[in-house]
């Protein structure tokens, strides 16, 4: 049986600024991995500052990433979230990674994979 660490891991999916919490096996063949952002603040949705006033953490959400192996990815990830002070009524704004896009159930990756296959 073959170990990885979370070193190993990290590297073997290929994605910038995250850092792996924990790892979990689940059922047929599926990595579960749980991974927060390394990046500190984002950019206001409303204004488009850039802000670093922390507010907490968003919704878990889950996104599939390439396999690993034979096995199925999935990450699991609660987004960072900020609030501007410099607009009214202080919006919060979640932060996003470059690797995936807002309110999508795959990561960048997995979706141009899909594309070639489809080629």
């Amino acid at each position: 049986m073959m170990t990885f660490d979370n070193d190993t891991i990290q590297a073997l999916l290929n994605l910038p600024d995250l850092a792996i919490e924990r790892v979990v096996l689940g059922e047929r063949k599926t990595l579960r991995i749980y991974v927060h952002s390394t990046l500190e603040g984002t950019q206001c949705h409303r204004c488009g500052k850039p802000i670093h006033h922390a507010y907490g953490l968003g919704n878990e959400i889950e996104l599939r990433h390439l396999p690993l192996l034979e096995y199925r990815v999935l990450l699991i990830l609660r987004p960072k979230r900020y609030q501007c002070r410099s607009c009214e009524g202080h919006p919060t704004t979640s932060q996003t990674l470059s690797w995936y896009t807002p309110r999508a159930s795959v990561t960048k990756a997995f979706e141009q994979q899909m594309l070639l296959e489809l080629i």
